[in-house]
């Protein structure tokens, strides 16, 4: 990723792991409550949530994965669980874009 989009992406995980944090202790974690969140706190960068699945996708799992595209480059990915939030500063993954692809074993 070029150095302009991570420090963009690096400022934008600061902002967005406080709003989702203070969404968690709300109680909100599904993909609607994180999807309005991320749409106030993110903009104008592209947005996308989907719910949790464990590492073998075969269980629902209750939170959120998200991926905010940030330039032309990087991407924030992180999650929502009743238990934490957490951020990660990253490039594009080919078959998904920002969030991470399912597991596949």
């Amino acid at each position: 990723m070029s150095p302009e989009d991570e420090s963009r992406a690096g400022r934008t995980a600061v902002d967005v792991e406080k709003a989702l944090d203070e969404l968690r202790r709300r109680g909100g974690i599904s993909p609607a409550e994180v999807q309005s969140t991320l749409a106030r706190h993110a903009a104008p960068f592209s947005v996308t949530v989907a719910g949790l699945v464990p590492g073998t996708g075969t269980e629902a799992v209750e939170g959120s994965a998200f991926g905010v595209w940030v330039g032309e480059t990087a991407c924030v990915t992180g999650a929502v669980t009743e238990d934490r939030v957490w951020t990660d500063v990253n490039g594009h993954y080919p078959e998904t874009g920002c969030l991470p692809p399912a597991s596949t074993h």
